[in-house]
């Protein structure tokens, strides 16, 4: 890694850690202030020099490797962050927001954090393991991983969601659940002192109780919150911004599932082999083609559209990461760290 290119994904992340600061001061001040207006603005901005530094970064990077810069764990979490940042950007745009701000920018230090920590070997450029040397993974890969990060801002729009609704208890639930989900992929990573079955328990049956305990919790409400009309016009505009995410990251997840297929044929000889990444991503798939249904079709509240946003975060994360860090193996095993 030459020193240019440490000196653009450091500026992106103390730009992430800036924002961060930024956002959170806007929300203690007044709701229609100047002060919470130039807050906002200023975050945003501090975002786009991040994204901006964080390209420059990528780019310099392939050149350095004189290939495309996507063929590992650390310059896949690089585009994940870019793709989270760029999210907010575009969704900021349309909406006023600043609450999702300081998340989605705490979501980028979280994977820039995650990615220093990783062993040297990942940060320096080496040469493309022989499943990944084809034109297919230009193709295939980004797409996939913007349609994670969208996903990911859909699912924190969610947790906005029940937080304006009033659904305090519902939100503590689901912030507990990713916390016990990440925690696992976490240990997966760094650790082999945990059995790989305690972190495929502690990710799958988390996932699974917190969201059954999302659905059952609903009903306890905070009256004030819920009688606030400016907080129940922040809770339809996340709900808004969610499905908004949505819509941008599941035609691009449709189009990298359809090409990973070609890229098996070409590769394996095969279209789809059941592979556990494949399976889990097929999974997400119908997950969120569950979501946009319910959605048009009004057939649930915003409130259980946004646990299902949440799940879908959590079913994200396991296709991206939990598959390579919770020892599930599979021909996608190649990109585990060894």
């Amino acid at each position: 890694m030459t020193d240019l290119q440490m000196t653009l994904t450091n500026t992106a992340g103390v730009s992430s850690v800036m924002s961060l600061w930024v956002f959170i001061v806007s929300n203690f001040t007044g709701s229609k202030s100047r002060l919470k207006e130039r807050s906002i603005k200023l975050g945003n901005w501090v975002m786009l020099i991040g994204f901006l530094c964080l390209s420059a970064a990528i780019i310099t990077r392939g050149i350095e490797a004189e290939r495309f810069p996507l063929s590992n764990l650390y310059e896949s979490l690089l585009w994940f962050a870019w793709a989270t940042m760029g999210g907010f950007i575009y969704v900021s745009r349309a909406y006023g927001i600043y609450q999702l701000g300081w998340l989605a920018s705490l979501t980028a230090i979280i994977f820039f954090f995650y990615g220093n920590c990783l062993p040297q070997s990942q940060h320096d450029i080496m040469p493309l393991v022989p499943a990944l040397v084809s034109y297919w993974r230009w193709i295939h890969v980004p797409p996939l991983i913007v349609s994670y990060a969208m996903f990911f801002l859909a699912g924190l729009s969610g947790l906005l969601n029940l937080y304006q609704s009033g659904r305090k208890v519902t939100l503590g639930i689901m912030i507990l659940t990713i916390a016990m989900a990440s925690t696992a992929i976490g240990l997966g990573t760094f650790s082999d002192k945990v059995e790989v079955y305690i972190l495929q328990l502690l990710f799958v049956g988390s996932s699974l109780v917190g969201t059954v305990l999302g659905f059952l919790s609903l009903k306890k409400v905070d009256a004030a919150k819920s009688a606030d009309t400016e907080a129940v016009k922040r809770a339809a505009m996340y709900d808004d911004v969610g499905y908004r995410c949505v819509a941008v990251g599941f035609p691009l997840l449709t189009f990298g599932i359809i090409t990973g297929g070609l890229w098996a044929n070409h590769a394996w000889g095969s279209y789809w082999s059941w592979d556990p990444k494949e399976s889990m991503a097929l999974v997400t798939w119908l997950s969120y083609a569950a979501y946009i249904h319910l959605r048009i079709q009004r057939e649930l509240s915003a409130e259980k559209l946004s646990v299902v946003a949440v799940l879908g975060l959590l079913l994200t994360l396991l296709t991206y990461l939990g598959f390579n860090s919770l020892g599930f193996g599979g021909l996608h095993s190649y990109g585990k760290i060894k």
